[in-house]
């Protein structure tokens, strides 16, 4: 409820609505805008990989036709005579340009057979050759060669022209007669510039918006705040005068002259004033019998008083009530919410045990394992205050290592890996619960920052102390110590909460554990030391 308000705060806020307002408006256009963009993007980039797809499929089939051919067309001639005269031609069919467009061959057993650029790869097992994603290049295009009509890949590979990894799509069918993989790819850098430039010219498109825009706002503010400043004087000249008339009225009892008032309000308003002072003269004369009547008037104010302390025991009741139902109600969601978790999470294990694996399930596993570990923060969050946690010894080192095989396909799933280096034996004296807090939400943080194809490095030793580490190669921590407060988030951009970091400094300070958060240049490294029990 407002209980004083000024003529000049009212300036302010009419004005501060309208700069608001424009504010509001412009980020609509801009959001509207950035969606449609979005939208073309994604668009464009799948017809891109369409087209590039038909390409390589085409050349691919080119030269199984020709083999085919050639094959048909000498069934007499040695074998490794012929298959030598094949690669030799197959050879030449390439795209010099841009050094994608040729045809490479393995067989089956993943012995390269022919590849133009890469000749030095000749005759070598290439069978479990690996991207920096992991992905096991050369054996998943034969798997999906050997499949009728053929399969695409995509995978990270060299580029002839620029030797730098670029991103590559590549199409594979089986020549089963000689158990030849013939595949043909092209690189999708290109697409990426395509988009920057697209980016490029919508950023100066919104540019023009914005200041259009903005010039048309100015525009309206001026003519605003010069009619709002002329129409404010006039009002504020005729206040003063209201003013000044008042406190003559109020000091000697004189009535307000309006005549020279330019509003018609202020002068009924000098009216209302005029017959009020009327009035009280009046009453002044009544004010022995007014006196009279005075104790009959404090008991009913005592009665409205007693009335309103009333109301507010019965309000303060019913808040106490709200946040008792309130905390039943998170207490009940995060019970329920539980059983659909672990439903979900053991239909994904039947189904890993099926040998039913695809990124689909990948990213499903990944959302819900995330989503668990959100849960699991709650439930603490609720129960910490009520609950004894009782602490035991525990094989962390163990335990270490079944949290990360828990985290292992979220980090798949954000292309990223894990790197143990954890020593055998090391056991600490704490509650398991409180541990695994510690563990996951460092995990979680670390998988949710890292830089996209990095490792990810967890340490455990001893030495005079206990010490656990998470190295990860992510952007540099700006304010070490507010990372550790509840619902701070250093890149709101990733989401989350704002409460992981916070349970585990009240865990960490609660079992005598010191936390440590350096970068040594490239990596974040958070450090817990535990004195040895």
């Amino acid at each position: 409820m407002i209980k004083r308000i000024s003529f000049k705060s009212i300036k302010l806020f009419t004005l501060g609505l309208f700069i608001l307002f424009v504010t509001l408006f412009t980020a609509l256009i801009v959001y509207e805008e950035y969606n449609e963009f979005k939208k073309e993007i994604a668009l464009f980039e799948k017809n891109f990989i369409n087209k590039q797809k038909e390409l390589v499929k085409k050349e691919t089939l080119r030269a199984l036709r020709y083999i085919s051919y050639k094959h048909h067309e000498a069934p007499n001639k040695p074998l490794a005579q012929l298959q030598k005269e094949i690669i030799d031609a197959i050879e030449y069919m390439r795209n010099e340009r841009d050094g994608t467009g040729y045809i490479f061959i393995y067989t089956f057993d993943g012995i390269n057979v022919a590849d133009p650029i890469l000749k030095q790869n000749k005759g070598k097992n290439l069978i479990n050759f690996t991207d920096p994603t992991g992905k096991k290049v050369i054996k998943e295009l034969i798997e999906v060669s050997k499949k009728p009509d053929g399969g695409f890949v995509q995978y990270y590979w060299n580029k002839p022209t620029t030797n730098t990894l670029a991103p590559k799509i590549s199409y594979a069918k089986a020549y089963k007669p000689f158990n030849w993989m013939v595949g043909s790819g092209v690189y999708l850098d290109e697409i990426e510039k395509m988009i920057r430039q697209k980016k490029l010219a919508y950023r100066d498109k919104m540019v023009k918006y914005i200041i259009n825009i903005l010039t048309l706002s100015f525009m309206l503010f001026f003519a605003t705040f010069v009619i709002l400043r002329y129409t404010s004087n006039l009002i504020e000249r005729s206040l003063q005068k209201i003013k000044i008339r008042t406190q003559d009225a109020a000091n000697h009892g004189t009535y307000i002259y309006a005549q020279d008032l330019l509003f018609n309000e202020f002068k009924e308003i000098a009216g209302y004033t005029n017959k009020m002072i009327k009035i009280i003269k009046d009453r002044t004369k009544k004010l022995q019998e007014l006196n009279r009547t005075l104790e009959l008037k404090v008991l009913q104010k005592t009665q409205k008083l007693n009335q309103q302390n009333e109301e507010l025991k019965r309000s303060k009741e019913f808040t106490e009530k709200l946040l008792h139902d309130q905390d039943r109600f998170l207490k009940t969601a995060i019970h329920e919410i539980n059983t659909p978790l672990s439903i979900i999470l053991t239909n994904i294990d039947l189904l890993k045990m099926e040998n039913i694996k695809n990124q689909e399930l990948t990213n499903i596993e990944s959302g819900i394992k995330i989503i668990h570990n959100i849960y699991n923060d709650l439930a603490y969050l609720l129960k910490k205050d009520r609950v004894e946690y009782k602490k035991g010894f525990i094989d962390v080192s163990s335990f270490l290592e079944q949290r990360v095989e828990f985290f292992t396909e979220v980090a798949k799933g954000n292309h990223l890996r894990f790197i143990t280096k954890i020593e055998p034996d090391i056991t600490l004296f704490i509650n398991e619960i409180e541990l695994q807090r510690i563990i996951d939400n460092n995990l979680s943080n670390a998988i949710k920052y890292s830089h996209i194809n990095t490792a990810i490095t967890i340490k455990l030793y001893k030495k005079d102390t206990i010490v656990l580490e998470f190295w990860t190669e992510s952007k540099k921590i700006e304010d070490k110590e507010a990372i550790f407060k509840q619902f701070y988030r250093e890149d709101r951009a990733k989401g989350g909460f704002g409460l992981g970091l916070a349970l585990v400094k009240e865990i960490c300070d609660k079992n005598g554990c010191t936390i440590e958060v350096d970068n040594d240049g490239k990596y974040n490294i958070f450090r817990y030391i535990w004195k040895r029990q």
